[in-house]
C-alpha cells in the first residue's frame, strides 16, 4: 500500500471516528479529529508530489502553494483546513475552551467534504 492509500485510510478512520464523538457529545476531540482527517488527507495530496513538510504549519503552505496557487483545487479548501487548524488549537490547548455541537457539526461537515474532494482529485489525477 502506498504513502497516498495509507494517508487516505487514516483520514477516512478520522472521520469515522468523529462522527462518534459528535453522536457522543465529545465536541472538543470531534473537532481535533476533523483537523486530522484533513491533515492526514493533505499529507496524501503531498504524497503524490513527493512532497513532505515537518509542521502542521508548513503542511498547510505546502498546500496552498502546490495545489491552491496552481489552481488544482478551489481556494475554499485552505480556508477550511486553516479554519479547522485554529479550532484544533484552540480544542487541544486551551482548557477552558467551550466548543459547541453546532461548531462540531460544521467541523464535520467541512472535513468530510475535504477529504472526499482530495479522494476525488487524487482519482482523476491517477
Amino acid at each position: 500500500m502506498s504513502n497516498v492509500s495509507n494517508y487516505l485510510l487514516r483520514a477516512t478512520e478520522e472521520l469515522e471516528t468523529s462522527r462518534l464523538l459528535l453522536e457522543n457529545k465529545r465536541y472538543r476531540v470531534c473537532i481535533s479529529r476533523c483537523y486530522y482527517a484533513m491533515y492526514y488527507a493533505t499529507q496524501a495530496l503531498l504524497a503524490s508530489k513527493n512532497i513532505s513538510s515537518r509542521t502542521h504549519k508548513g503542511v498547510i503552505q505546502q498546500f496552498s502553494q502546490h495545489f491552491i496557487k496552481s489552481e488544482d483545487l478551489p481556494t475554499d479548501m485552505v480556508k477550511d483546513l486553516s479554519n479547522t487548524y485554529d479550532l484544533r488549537q484552540l480544542s487541544d490547548y486551551e482548557e477552558t475552551a467551550l466548543l459547541t455541537y453546532q461548531q462540531a457539526q460544521s467541523t464535520l461537515a467541512a472535513s468530510t467534504q475535504f477529504v472526499e474532494r482530495v479522494r476525488l482529485f487524487l482519482d482523476d489525477t491517477n
